[in-house]
């Protein structure tokens, strides 16, 4: 089963026409590669995939213009399921 962070890629990549190489760590907003309307796809995407419902405070700069931010949110959510 692919990681997180690579369904995240390959969503992007198939989606977005984003390199499948993207650094996780890389501000996406910051280097052009992602714009609000991407954020918003993206977001949706966690949703379906992942099964899970997004809140809109966590539409946010710190959880969306990186790769490790988006992990992060996703493994929040998870773990809130699991306890």
């Amino acid at each position: 089963m692919a990681s997180v962070i690579e369904e995240i890629r390959t969503f992007m990549t198939e989606n977005l026409g984003c390199d499948d190489d993207i650094d996780p760590e890389i501000d996406l907003l910051e280097a052009q590669v992602l714009d609000s309307f991407n954020i918003v796809e993206i977001a949706m995407f966690i949703q379906e995939n992942f099964g899970i419902e997004l809140d809109a405070e966590d539409i946010t700069r710190e959880n969306f213009a990186r790769l490790s931010g988006m992990v992060s949110l996703i493994e929040k959510y998870k773990a809130t399921e699991e306890a």
